[in-house]
């Protein structure tokens, strides 16, 4: 009798989150505060964050040449004094844990080695260096066989000014190790381990919310959707085979203007990012489904 009622709640329990995932909506925790105080300039922010596999969450305002690190009770554990005083265009956990940082102006890669608090600087000479530090899956595959977008700087705002004239958005699933590129209006999934081949009607992934500058943050292959997030800092939950569109507002009320970050880890479970902003604190939260 035991038995079969432990067995009965399992099965509840099972069933509540499958239709949890399945709706597509998100809890939001509360995890910390930063004070503003923190940081010159309060006007203008750019804010970026990334989290490795235990759990530490860095952090950079635009206005601090620093990046921060924390735990998830937010106690700071470390910060990284940045050789440069432009923003941070990209900051993001390689594989081993190891945090790389590109300045806005895309001279270098710079890789922090957190056992020897070390910051590297890496030679960055096209797109496909930032990704080949990042994984092994990158690193094994040839990149320069998908497609590219090309740039024209005369007609982008600065923060998205490139040195390069091409440029791509990925998306690495850590699960199955596959690739995806936003484009215009689409995901595609590249289903080859190796290099870029012609692709199938069923790998393309066809959404109006789609661009080249969407952030994918979530992918599940089972039932064909994705988490990212939008201009406005939502993050969108969308079911590729229905249509089907949810929309998890992020930024809590009143939050003051800046460009805001969001992130996941290797683990690709969970979202971390910037839920508000205000003259007086930055507040770190983290999306579970």
């Amino acid at each position: 009798m035991k038995y079969r009622i432990a067995r009965s709640i399992c099965l509840l329990l099972l069933l509540s989150t499958s239709v949890i995932a399945q709706d597509g909506r998100l809890t939001r925790f509360d995890l910390f505060t930063i004070p503003t105080s923190k940081f010159t300039n309060a006007a203008g922010y750019s804010f970026k964050i990334a989290v490795d596999s235990k759990e530490r969450i860095a952090f950079n305002a635009c206005s601090s040449p620093f990046v921060f690190i924390y735990d998830t009770s937010g106690v700071q554990i470390d910060s990284i004094a940045l050789g440069f005083s432009a923003c941070v265009r990209s900051l993001e956990f390689d594989e081993d844990d190891n945090l790389l940082i590109m300045d806005n102006d895309e001279r270098n890669i710079y890789r922090y080695i957190f056992k020897y608090k070390k910051l590297e600087t890496k030679p960055y000479q096209k797109p496909e260096d930032w990704f080949n530090l990042l994984s092994k899956y990158y690193r094994n595959f040839e990149i320069g066989t998908i497609p590219t977008y090309y740039s024209n700087n005369d007609y982008l705002q600065d923060f998205y000014n490139t040195r390069f004239n091409y440029s791509y958005n990925l998306y690495l699933n850590q699960k199955n190790g596959f690739i995806y590129q936003c484009h215009y209006n689409f995901i595609k999934k590249i289903p080859n381990h190796k290099m870029y081949t012609n692709l199938k009607k069923d790998n393309y992934w066809i959404s109006d919310n789609i661009s080249i500058r969407t952030k994918v943050l979530l992918i599940n292959d089972e039932n064909k959707s994705a988490y990212y997030y939008d201009r406005f800092y939502n993050i969108i939950y969308e079911d590729f085979n229905t249509g089907k569109v949810v929309v998890n507002a992020a930024l809590l009320p009143n939050s003051e203007a800046a460009r805001f970050d969001y992130s996941t880890n290797i683990n690709q479970d969970k979202i971390w990012g910037i839920s508000s902003f205000n003259k007086k604190e930055i507040w770190i939260s983290v999306w579970k489904m």
